[in-house]
């Protein structure tokens, strides 16, 4: 009876890798580097292993190729990163709740997959989602809390946990959001252990305290303690504290968070970012643009209400805005200096009140075109401010650049920075460079014909005392300017498709009439 043709061809792949990876399971595995192919896969990470020491290791990453193989999982199989999770879940092999062998794939994602066979293999408890991705790193710490955790251990038992749980931080701990790292997920059990809100305590987890010395863990509880009892937090206002804090502790072991507000800290840490971005003197000063500024006074609930731009004329006035705006407009004081940009501020001044910071708007110079207009955070300006913005266009103190500040009444679109018109010039410049390089194309091909109507007529005349009748050449050059100069037009015209057809259809019947 005949094999079928599929059956044996699977057979033929099933013993063709599996001998593979008992060929080099049996080797003396020298140190070598992933080459794309799959023998080299399995030789880098099978030198990694030793056959004398921690053989579990070598023994447990060789049942979980062939098991993956076994179930099909031939995408697991021949990517690399999935393969290094095998790896390192062998790493573990001396510390499994199932046996490899015992595995059954369920699953056609290859992430499932593995995510499956991690479970199988440590997860006799449910364990947090956030541990397991931690089998995709090189952190074996983490990895081993997820062994322990999945084998019923407590989070306040875990090894060398850099952090003092309570028991209601160790339980948030384990549910926190399975797209975490795991020192975000330290984080936001702590701030909630504190008594943040769990908005609050997701920001705390995304700002840089998630990424402190851990020898100061104590001093960065307490600044965690601290932000908890926050109400209103933003992730660049803590990034901005933490610096300040991070140099203050280190200059000093005693520095406590005790008696402090959140406002006299956030002062004090943007004066000390001020010092340090001005500490080597070099602080830059140009003179105005020459631009008519905008001032629009309106009156509003009975109160004069005054909209105006105020151009900034030093690096600490691009500073100033750049921290009450939240943006990085500082980094700009170069292009002011070499006159290639002129930057304003957009304010509305309400008698009695502090000035309120609308926008801040790039002006490109010297044709003075908007080159950019943001809000705070980067935002897109509000409608109002884009009302203010087209009068000041209007007056024609500066221009838009390609329609880029929308009106009101329109769909309020982005600001395009320069690269892009950039960009889009240089794509016209191509298009016009291959519409020159089609006329010249269409030139050759012209001349082409010409030469060989030139031959022929010649070899003709030769063979067979065929002459020209003067009254045909004197046809074809006064059909001939009119060719060229359909071809000449082309250079002032950009060229439509129909175009092309038409020179073509006229040299090609000039060469049927002419043979």
């Amino acid at each position: 009876m005949k094999t079928i043709w599929n059956t044996k061809s699977e057979n033929t792949k099933h013993s063709t890798y599996v001998a593979l990876v008992e060929q080099v399971y049996n080797e003396e595995n020298k140190p070598q580097r992933y080459k794309g192919t799959v023998e080299s896969m399995l030789r880098e990470f099978f030198s990694k292993t030793s056959k004398k020491k921690y053989t579990w290791k070598r023994k447990t990453f060789r049942a979980l190729l062939l098991q993956a193989h076994s179930d099909k999982c031939y995408a697991v199989l021949r990517n690399y990163n999935y393969v290094k999770v095998l790896h390192n879940i062998s790493s573990f092999g001396n510390k499994l709740v199932r046996p490899v062998e015992a595995w059954e794939n369920k699953r056609l994602d290859p992430t499932e997959q593995i995510s499956s066979l991690i479970t199988h293999c440590f997860a006799k408890y449910e364990a947090p989602k956030f541990l397991e991705n931690t089998f995709y790193g090189f952190n074996n710490l983490h990895m081993l809390w997820y062994v322990q955790l999945g084998k019923g251990a407590s989070v306040l038992s875990l090894s060398q946990f850099p952090v003092t749980f309570t028991h209601k931080m160790a339980h948030v701990f384990r549910s926190a959001p399975p797209y975490f790292y795991v020192n975000q997920a330290i984080r936001y059990a702590q701030a909630v252990g504190f008594g943040a809100k769990e908005a609050a305590a997701k920001v705390i987890a995304h700002s840089d305290l998630a990424n402190t010395n851990e020898n100061h863990e104590v001093f960065w509880s307490s600044v965690v303690q601290f932000f908890a009892k926050v109400e209103c937090l933003e992730s660049n206002e803590i990034n901005h504290i933490q610096e300040y804090l991070a140099v203050k502790y280190y200059e000093d072991q005693s520095f406590s968070m005790k008696g402090r507000t959140f406002n006299a800290l956030l002062n004090q840490a943007n004066e000390w970012h001020r010092k340090k971005h001005f500490e080597n003197g070099n602080v830059l000063q140009w003179e105005a643009s020459g631009i008519p500024p905008l001032f629009i006074e309106e009156e509003l609930n009975g109160c004069k209400v005054v909209y105006k731009t105020i151009e900034l004329k030093n690096s600490y006035e691009l500073y100033e805005e750049g921290e009450a705006m939240k943006h990085c407009v500082a980094d700009y004081d170069d292009d002011c200096f070499n006159k290639q940009s002129a930057i304003f501020s957009l304010q509305k001044e309400v008698m009695g009140q502090p000035a309120e910071r609308l926008a801040t708007l790039e002006i490109g110079l010297p044709d003075r075109h908007i080159v950019q207009a943001k809000a705070k955070y980067n935002e897109e300006p509000c409608s109002k401010a884009l009302t203010l913005i087209d009068s000041w266009v209007n007056n024609e103190s500066v221009k838009r650049y390609s329609q880029t500040v929308a009106h009101v009444a329109q769909v309020q679109e982005p600001y395009e920075p320069v690269v892009y018109q950039r960009l889009a010039e240089r794509e016209q410049m191509n298009n016009y460079n291959w519409d020159a390089n089609i006329v010249w194309i269409i030139k050759l091909i012209f001349w082409i014909f010409y030469i060989l109507f030139v031959v022929t007529r010649s070899y003709k005349s030769q063979s067979n005392n065929y002459s020209v009748s003067p009254q045909a050449w004197h046809e074809w050059e006064l059909e001939t300017p009119k060719i060229d100069s359909i071809l000449k037009a082309s250079y002032q015209v950009n060229w439509p498709d129909d175009s092309l057809k038409i020179n073509l259809k006229v040299l090609e019947e000039k060469w049927q009439n002419l043979n």
